[in-house]
This record gives structure tokens, C-alpha cells and sequence, in this order.
């Protein structure tokens, strides 16, 4: 299991308000300048992290996209 494999694990499990919380986060630290993840391009969180939309949305955005999310990885 890779990292994203463990953090989707971890979120899924959560309220949504706190998954929420999760990837209001996750957008901050993509805002961050940090050389030593951009010098990881070939990481598998990295390329999790760049996948994700960044923005301010709405929780209702937020919580479509996660379940959309859910239903890809429950289907592999």
C-alpha cells in the first residue's frame, strides 16, 4: 500500500467535516514553497497531491470530489 492508499484510508473512515479539515490542508501545503517535495516529482504522494484541484470551493465541491474518489478506489 502506498501513501495516498493510507492517507484515502485514513480519510474515508473520518466525518466529513474532518476530511474536510484534511484537504483544506493538503491545499496549504501545496501553497507552501518546498523544494524538497518538488524535488520528488516521481513520489507517489507528490503526484496525489498535483492531481488534486486546488481553489476555493464549496464543501459541496469538496465532498463530490472525495466521493468520486471513494467509488474510483472501491472499484479497483
Amino acid at each position: 500500500m502506498n501513501i495516498a492508499d493510507t492517507i484515502y484510508q485514513h480519510v474515508k473512515a473520518m466525518p466529513t467535516a474532518k476530511a474536510i479539515e484534511v484537504l483544506h490542508f493538503i491545499e496549504f501545503l501545496e501553497t507552501k514553497a518546498d523544494n524538497a517535495v518538488s524535488n520528488t516529482a516521481g513520489n507517489d504522494l507528490f503526484d496525489f497531491m498535483q492531481s488534486l484541484p486546488v481553489g476555493h470551493r464549496t464543501d459541496e465541491e469538496i465532498n463530490q470530489y472525495f466521493q468520486s474518489l471513494r467509488d474510483e478506489w472501491d472499484n479497483l
